[in-house]
């Protein structure tokens, strides 16, 4: 029994040290499927590069001597006529011995210009939620805020900013100061967002909507005023006539409108006589006024006074001789 386990254990730390011995290949590199990348001045684009990269090399195992020429062979297009280029500037020699990191840095320099992250950083704070979905915005707000560490530094900056990214509809039931972190922010609008699917889905409003019902706009006012419908007394259009009455509609028959009888029109109905807005007496209009008139008159008088009278001189041709 003794020299049977020990005959385990030497084939147990055989194995362990043909382990250790083998190195990554570029073929067990290959099978982890790292990305490609053409060159695309994209800072976002060029940074998701690296990261699946560093992932790569943990998931393979990649010794460090062996990184830079692994990683390279991914580059295509753009990316590969610059590695092109740099490789005989920085010469065989230290191309041998270059580090990933020193790799990277010369990498992100040519391929994350400071302009390029400049324009993430101007829409980064003008980022807002229009028909994206919230996991659309969230992941597009943390792409841009990787290279805007300067502008959201603490948590709390960082939970204020994407509250103000989203939309009205969504934050109207979210109090960002109940929230510790920004993930926890993401979750409470995602909810409110199925919440909002499904009030539409039961043909619900919201009350934000049935608020806005009770208080219509001006224009809306006139509107209502011109449809069809009750009046402000409660009388319903005629259907014969269109027009606001009570009792029996008068259309096409002949005689007063106002008392239904012959022998005069509505306009001299005695039963509804005229009342003048200037005196306030019945009988007749402001037109017909015999007050009005009586001033117009005198009016006329004075200015016949206030003009200048013409002289004219009549005289005979033996006048006009002498």
């Amino acid at each position: 029994m003794t020299s049977r386990f020990e005959e385990l254990k030497e084939l147990i730390e055989g194995s362990k040290s043909r382990g250790k011995e083998r190195r990554c290949t570029y073929k067990d590199f290959m099978a982890c499927h790292p990305t490609t990348y053409d060159g695309k001045i994209d800072p976002i684009e060029c940074q998701r590069w690296i990261s699946n990269i560093e992932a790569v090399f943990i998931r393979s195992r990649c010794d460090k001597e062996d990184q830079v020429m692994f990683a390279t062979g991914l580059l295509t297009h753009q990316a590969k006529d610059w590695w092109d280029a740099h490789s005989k500037e920085v010469g065989e020699d230290r191309l041998q011995v270059m580090t990933w990191q020193e790799f990277k840095g010369a990498f992100m320099r040519y391929h994350c210009p400071q302009s390029a992250i400049d324009k993430i950083q101007e829409d980064f704070l003008r980022l807002r939620q229009k028909n994206e979905s919230v996991n659309e915005i969230a992941n597009n707000f943390m792409d841009k805020m990787k290279f805007c560490g300067e502008l959201v530094t603490t948590e709390r900056m960082k939970i204020s900013r994407f509250y103000g990214v989203l939309k009205a509809e969504v934050r109207e039931f979210i109090t960002p100061s109940k929230c510790e972190t920004l993930e926890e922010l993401i979750d409470l609008a995602r909810d409110r967002e199925i919440e909002i699917k499904r009030q539409e889905e039961r043909g619900e409003k919201r009350p934000s909507e049935k608020g806005a019902s009770f208080s219509p706009s001006k224009k809306g006012k006139f509107q209502d005023q011109g449809r069809k419908g009750k009046s402000k007394g409660g009388i319903t259009p005629c259907k014969t006539c269109g027009k606001l009455h009570t009792g029996e509609c008068l259309l096409g028959k002949k005689g007063c409108f106002k008392c239904g009888k012959e022998g005069h029109s509505s306009y001299q109905c005695p039963d509804n006589p005229k009342t003048c807005f200037n005196c306030f007496e019945k009988g007749h209009i402001k037109s017909e006024c015999p007050k009005l008139q009586q001033g117009s008159k005198k009016e006329d008088k004075k200015q016949e006074g206030s003009r200048a009278k013409g002289r004219m001189f009549q005289i005979t041709s033996e006048e006009a001789k002498s």
